[in-house]
């Protein structure tokens, strides 16, 4: 398969009332991994995705040979997944790490660092267990706020003490980072590039071609309401067309309403829920 898919997980874990479209019951993350491992795909972080990049690229320069399939230099023949994490869910650690560990799998966590340690997330011990187990660990900024519209500084100083904290604990060179909300522009692709990240992952719907240039990383978001056959369809890079319009949809709103819209309209959802 030419193209990856990239897979964009929250919540994996118990499941209630209050859980949003986002969370993944902890069983179906399982059968998800699952039907990977027993259908021929492995599932990758994103360091190791752009490490095989970086390799065939060499490879090829070397020899003088051109383009050369991955698999002609590493002997695996299995399709890739890349699973990404956003949030630093506690759940990640306690439900999703031992499935991604019993199959071999490595997978990158994005971690909103000023969230660590608290309640329903991860601490600084569960992250560096993660990344000394072959997990990449990644910035998700440090307040989890949306970034268009903030001063280039304020961005930028956010970005840039993300990552020194996260390379200070992880004691790695912190490579990546997802974009909380999934608002972006090409101002904060460009502070993100300044800041010295190879690659920034956001929420709109895509798939990854080797042969491309890998800094801005689309993600199908895994939702709550998805049965294994829409699982089945986006990791087979042939998504069906209702879940492909009801994603363009998605991201088409995301970007013509702009985050202020969007922080209103989930600030009233909220009120709407307290009030049921």
């Amino acid at each position: 398969m030419n193209k990856i898919p990239v897979l964009m997980y929250h919540q994996c874990g118990p499941l209630d009332s209050a859980s949003d479209g986002f969370s993944v019951s902890q069983e179906m993350f399982r059968a998800q991994m699952e039907y990977l491992h027993h259908n021929g795909f492995v599932g990758v972080s994103l360091q190791r995705l752009f490490a095989e990049q970086e390799y065939i690229k060499g490879e090829a320069s070397a020899t003088g040979k051109g383009a050369v399939h991955p698999e002609e230099l590493t002997g695996d023949t299995r399709k890739k997944v890349v699973l990404t994490f956003d949030d630093g869910d506690k759940s990640h650690f306690d439900s999703v790490f031992p499935v991604l560990k019993s199959l071999g799998f490595t997978a990158t966590f994005f971690v909103t660092v000023n969230d660590i340690g608290k309640e329903g997330r991860m601490d600084w011990t569960m992250i560096y267990d993660l990344s000394k187990n072959g997990m990449d660990i990644g910035s998700h900024g440090m307040s989890h706020s949306f970034f268009p519209g903030q001063a280039s500084y304020v961005v930028l100083n956010e970005f840039l003490l993300s990552k020194q904290i996260l390379e200070k604990y992880t004691r790695k060179r912190v490579n990546f980072i997802s974009i909380p909300h999934g608002f972006y522009n090409k101002q904060i692709l460009t502070i993100a590039r300044d800041a010295g990240f190879k690659s920034v992952c956001v929420s709109d719907a895509g798939y990854i071609q080797m042969d491309n240039d890998l800094f801005l990383v689309k993600r199908f978001t895994v939702r709550r309401k998805y049965a294994m056959a829409a699982f089945r369809s986006i990791v087979a890079g042939n998504p069906g067309f209702f879940l492909n319009l009801m994603e363009n949809i998605r991201s088409f709103l995301r970007h013509a309403l702009g985050y202020q819209v969007y922080d209103r309209a989930c600030k009233l959802a909220g009120k709407q829920a307290v009030k049921q």
